[in-house]
């Protein structure tokens, strides 16, 4: 199970949500941008005054993402992504061919700076203090931490896990996320996904990178496996790098899916699941907290007691309330509540412009 997890889904719906991250931003700018022209001389108009609009919007996800992962789950994305949106912004006026050109930089200086980490990974490996046939011991105190503490007692232990998850991430993944953000941004603004008959050679290409990075992420997927079975406190730098690339596998996933959105079993469940993917923050701090109360110490506390099928289960049944509860609320309401709150924030900064 580790192994198929670690093939087919580690690391591919993260690029995958990068991605459309990217095509979101696209969207919305030129959204904003269109928002600013209409209010005219009133807020100034301009490009300088829609970036200064979308950085609002940043600001919010960010203050959401710190709260998120300082309070809820030290695993947070939301912090990260609205600081690599940030290094975005300056790059949401350029042409296609300078946005393809900094993506290919992004990608380039991402694979130098993961293959420079898990070289000196590996060079400090015969050097490790600890046994690495053992679970490092501050990982089970963590554990324990999260499994019995109260909420109180658990907060020191998630602010230090969230800072050094913030700060691997930021020196490591920045060019890989801001090279798919861009990616994203090129989708958008080329049409690659509302007219892909027009674009043919593009997504087969897609789908044939998609296929030659299956052999990475199996292989990497193996190696992590059988490297934290043997020794546990010195997890593969070489497996890791090797499904940095076997991620590349998003692309087929993309591809197929492009191929097939209008057939009709596909075209039926984006229906089914369209509300939930328009309220997708609401969403995301909602399986945190529903997590937490039923795993957390400060819960049920049944993170202690579950199996891995156990949890596979749980956290299916948890989609499967939410993806009815957000049909029944986007049919009342039209849009999720902190969905609400963050337009809100955003269009909040038009109005400051036109003070």
């Amino acid at each position: 199970m580790h192994v198929l997890i670690g093939t087919f889904v580690s690391t591919k719906f993260m690029s995958i949500f990068a991605f459309l991250f990217g095509v979101g931003a696209a969207l919305q700018f030129e959204s904003i941008r269109k928002r600013v022209a209409a209010a005219g001389a009133a807020a100034g108009g301009g490009l300088a005054t829609a970036k200064s609009v979308y950085r609002h919007r940043l600001a919010f996800l960010l203050a959401v993402g710190l709260a998120h992962g300082l309070l809820l789950y030290h695993g947070d994305i939301l912090a990260f992504y609205a600081l690599c949106g940030f290094a975005l912004v300056p790059l949401l006026s350029w042409r296609p061919a300078a946005l393809a050109r900094a993506a290919l930089a992004c990608w380039i200086v991402a694979a130098a700076l993961l293959l420079a980490a898990a070289g000196f990974s590996e060079f400090l490996r015969p050097w490790a203090a600890d046994d690495p046939r053992m679970v490092p011991a501050e990982a089970l105190r963590a554990f324990e931490t999260y499994v019995e503490g109260s909420y109180r007692q658990q907060l020191p232990q998630r602010a230090a896990d969230y800072a050094s998850v913030m700060t691997s991430i930021v020196v490591l993944s920045v060019p890989h996320v801001l090279g798919l953000f861009l990616l994203g941004v090129l989708a958008a603004r080329l049409g690659w996904l509302t007219r892909p008959q027009r674009h043919e050679r593009l997504w087969q290409a897609a789908a044939t990178i998609g296929v030659a990075a299956v052999p990475f992420a199996a292989y990497g997927a193996w190696l992590n496996f059988e490297t934290m079975a043997r020794e546990p406190g010195a997890p593969s730098a070489v497996g890791y790098t090797l499904q940095f690339f076997g991620a590349a596998m998003a692309c087929l996933y993309v591809a197929a899916f492009v191929r097939l959105r209008d057939a009709t079993p596909v075209a039926a469940a984006i229906r089914w699941l369209a509300p939930a993917g328009r309220m997708p923050l609401t969403n995301y701090l909602m399986q945190s907290l529903a997590m937490g109360a039923l795993l957390s110490g400060w819960g049920l506390g049944l993170g202690d007691d579950l199996t891995r099928a156990q949890l596979a289960l749980l956290a299916l049944a948890i989609v499967a309330v939410q993806l009815a509860a957000s049909r029944a609320w986007i049919a009342r309401f039209g849009q999720g509540p902190l969905e609400a709150w963050w337009r809100r924030a955003t269009y909040r900064g038009l109005r400051q412009a036109g003070s």
